[in-house]
């Protein structure tokens, strides 16, 4: 091999060498990256969560509430339904 081929393998070997040294440091803060992105879904899904718990309690509330109107205008009919009832006799 000449001295111009062997210099030439010489620089492509050092370029390569450097682009597996610059994957490898991509590669671990990619693996960082990935980690925080993990710990922000882990938080992003227990606030989901505690939303969602807050969202079946608010619910149960509103239907505790229609419960209690439905009960009232159901009162309410019977009172009416035994007035006009008595009306009738």
């Amino acid at each position: 091999m000449d001295v111009d081929t062997a210099a030439a393998v010489e620089r492509l070997s050092d370029r390569t060498d450097a682009l597996e040294s610059s994957f490898r440091g991509g590669l671990g803060e990619l693996r960082g990256e990935l980690g925080e992105l993990r710990g922000e879904l882990g938080e992003l899904r227990g606030e989901v969560r505690e939303g969602l718990a807050e969202n079946r309690r608010h619910a149960q509330i509103l239907f505790e509430s229609l419960r209690d109107d439905i009960r009232i205008l159901a009162d309410g009919f019977a009172h009416i339904s035994a007035k006009i009832d008595s009306l009738r006799r």
